[in-house]
């Protein structure tokens, strides 16, 4: 834990709440300030920080506001830009898990963001009708269900293959890996994860995380998570495809942004090499 350089900040949010007067209570703000200060986290500092999880629950002790959430797995699970709480954007802080309880604090980038190209044709496709359940729901596995039964995954775009196995990795797992966001090494020790979908082919490994509303950008760890646990696994022995699927429930347009990680062993080198728009004819 770093400790607070009184000759910088007499502590910790001084110098936000000089820049904010007025607190904002946005994606638990308030909740990540009490807990910089209760924790004597300086959030200037160079050095790594790491927060534990009970240091986190511990801030219900003494927290007098409102909502009292300080469920770590809630006020960790920051899956977009747009949820960041304003104070981590202020010192361009970053939060992901190294550990089961505990959580790093880094300047290095977790997300990527998700262009959508109106220049890109929406390609129509036929919905599976053998099926009398794949008609039900608009959940993210009833969406790649339905864009798995109507061959999509096995496309030029993506497998180019049959599928040979699959629904694969459903459930939680764990993983543990060494890796790096831009400059800064990080290590990953028995951190859960979960996938929302994973085929496997002759050649190939399809992974895919969905989402069943449109997203402006993602949390790497999302796709790296369960791609580095299959890379380590497979050794090269096939090519692992990640993907991301956002719906719009409104157009009743499938995004799919397919993803490429120039050096697998290092989280921040994901890559867009492919977008499509897909809509049921």
């Amino acid at each position: 834990m770093s400790e607070v350089n009184n000759s910088t900040v007499s502590y910790p949010g001084e110098t936000y709440r000089c820049a904010n007067t007025e607190i904002s209570t946005r994606n638990h703000n308030e909740e990540w300030l009490h807990i910089f200060e209760a924790n004597n986290i300086n959030p200037l500092t160079l050095s790594p920080i790491i927060i534990k999880s009970k240091d986190i629950k511990n801030c219900r002790s003494t927290w007098k506001g409102k909502s009292n959430q300080f469920e770590p797995r809630l006020l960790t699970k920051i899956d977009c830009l747009d949820d960041i709480p304003d104070i981590f954007r202020f010192y361009g802080l970053n939060i992901i898990s190294v550990t089961n309880d505990s959580y790093l604090l880094t300047r290095g980038s977790v997300y990527e963001s998700l262009n959508y190209d109106e220049n890109v044709e929406v390609q129509l496709i036929r919905r599976n009708v053998g099926s009398l359940v794949l008609g039900i729901g608009q959940s993210e596995s009833s969406v790649i269900d339905n864009l798995r039964y109507c061959g999509v995954f096995e496309s030029n775009v993506y497998l180019n293959e049959p599928i040979k196995f699959g629904q694969l990795l459903s459930g939680r797992h764990r993983c543990s890996f060494e890796t790096r966001l831009q400059n800064e090494a990080i290590t990953i020790r028995g951190v859960q994860y979960e996938t929302d979908g994973c085929y496997e082919s002759e050649n190939k490994i399809l992974l895919i995380e969905g989402k069943s509303k449109p997203l402006k950008s993602f949390n790497v760890r999302q796709l790296y998570f369960p791609y580095r646990t299959i890379y380590d696994h497979v050794k090269g022995k096939k090519e692992i495809i990640p993907i991301f699927i956002a719906t719009d429930t409104k157009t009743k347009i499938f995004h799919i942004w397919k993803f490429a990680f120039e050096d697998p062993l290092v989280m921040s080198s994901i890559k867009c090499v492919a977008y499509n728009k897909y809509k049921f004819a």
